[in-house]
């Protein structure tokens, strides 16, 4: 066990002889019609125990309390967090503490060059018991003006202000160095504007409405002293459809991107009577040659990004059908490759999930490992309240993901099977399983889980 690590590592030799067992609780209490507190615990005696009796997947276990007012044009927001680790070999040292987190939100209309204007004032502190402790403060002001031009162009301007103050020590403690910045106060101001345009055609197409919408936003912000500053919440980044126009394609505060860029794509929609299909494809192109803070493996290191598109067809409520994809600037090589696609109704189903990640990103990286998997699972009514079920998770990651995986590209994980009863009152069901991985004392092989739950009891 690390040091400064708290006993919830248990080893299995010593689990068998301690109690085991897990909390999970939530609660929420409306004070007025905007003020509201609300709260939730989950907590397990050990890493395994979750796994090893089959009731959650879960790595990590987030505790949260907070207070919050929601007002017409405002929003208020006081919490804390705190996180247990489950996954193995990870230190719950290093596993952040948040306490407090505080954000305060004022919408306001401009009365000078109209739009909207939010202003934004967020502090947030970071402890670990071994780990870099990290404190954060900023302000910010976005102003937003949505226009229509006579030829229909859809056009926003966004203008973007912000100062940050940030303290941190134990610095050394961070094992990846652009993750650490420097310790003691560090400041930064941020400055950003955009221009997005977007351009709907529609009109009648195969019985039905189509809408094609061509789109065009330009970026400029300065550059930033970003590395001088601690990462904690803007770690995982990855170009996606959902962030592709993004104003900071950084999911956090702590990084901002600071480049001045042209991002284009294409958006296209077909409303049928019983069919309906979405997609949307784009790229983004960097006018400045300064160095990117953006690693390797998100596509959008180079000045060129990526292509990311999204495909979502869905015909009634029977079957539905997204595809998310990535391809290589360069290559056309297939970085992302992720389908999700649902056939049948609620009551009998089937669906089948595939992901396919080969962006070749550094191993040191948080959350941006390759792999490949396909995911399996239906439901089959038999009877007004019986059922059959069943999943399958087959990890077919190999070389060509992971140059050092030892796997053949052929690897189940678990397995599941089982039979149900569920009326207004009452659910009863029993389920095999075999996991094929093991993990401490979640051991592989075969095992039964019988569940009973009732409902509206005293209604």
């Amino acid at each position: 066990m690390a040091t400064g690590d708290s006993p919830i590592g248990t080893l299995p030799g010593e689990a068998e002889k301690d109690i085991r067992g897990y909390l999970d609780a939530t609660g929420a209490m409306q004070l007025t019609p905007e003020w509201s507190l609300d709260g939730s615990v989950r907590f397990a005696s050990d890493r395994t125990f979750l796994r090893r009796y089959d009731i959650s997947r879960d790595d990590r276990l987030r505790s949260t309390l907070g207070a919050q007012r929601i007002g017409d044009n405002s929003y208020f927001s006081i919490r804390g967090w705190a996180v247990q680790t489950l996954r193995a070999g990870d230190s719950q040292g290093q596993t952040p503490i948040a306490l407090p987190l505080i954000d305060y939100r004022l919408r306001l209309k401009d009365p000078l060059l109209g739009g909207v204007l939010q202003l934004q004032a967020n502090t947030l502190a970071i402890t670990r018991t071994h780990g870099q402790d990290t404190q954060r403060a900023f302000a910010a002001a976005e102003w937003n003006l949505r226009t229509l031009t006579g030829l229909g162009q859809e056009v926003t301007f966004t203008g973007y202000l912000r100062g940050d103050v940030y303290h941190s020590s134990d610095n050394a403690l961070t094992s990846v160095a652009s993750y650490a910045g420097s310790p003691g106060w560090q400041g930064r101001g941020i400055a950003a504007a955009a221009v997005d345009m977007r351009w709907p055609f529609v009109g009648e197409a195969f019985g039905g409405v189509q809408r094609i919408a061509p789109r065009i936003q330009i970026v400029a912000a300065p550059h930033l002293a970003n590395l001088s500053l601690p990462n904690e919440d803007a770690r995982a980044v990855d170009l996606e459809d959902s962030n592709l126009f993004a104003l900071n394609r950084f999911a956090g505060y702590d990084r901002f991107e600071d480049s001045t860029r042209i991002t284009y794509g294409l958006e296209y929609s077909l409303a049928l009577s019983d069919f309906s299909l979405q997609t949307i494809v784009g790229q983004s192109y960097r006018l400045t040659n300064r160095e990117s803070i953006l690693p390797e493996g998100t596509g959008l290191s180079g000045r060129t990004s990526d292509i990311v598109g999204r495909a979502t067809a869905r015909y009634k409520d029977f079957v539905s059908l997204t595809h998310r994809f990535r391809l290589d600037k360069n290559s056309l090589a297939v970085r992302r490759n992720e389908v999700d696609a649902t056939i049948g109704s609620k009551s009998t189903y089937f669906m089948v999930g595939y992901l396919r990640l080969n962006r070749d990103a550094d191993a040191t990286l948080e959350d941006l490992q390759d792999r490949e998997e396909v995911r399996l699972g239906g439901r089959v009514q038999l009877a007004r309240f019986w059922s059959v079920f069943g999943s399958t998770v087959i990890d077919l990651t190999d070389a060509k993901e992971d140059p050092l995986s030892a796997s053949d590209g052929y690897q189940p994980v678990r397995h599941r099977l089982g039979v149900a009863y569920e009326d207004d009152c009452l659910t009863l069901g029993i389920t095999w399983r075999r996991d094929y991985v093991a993990n401490g004392d979640a051991r592989k092989g075969n095992g039964f889980q019988l569940r009973l739950a009732f409902r509206n009891i005293g209604i």
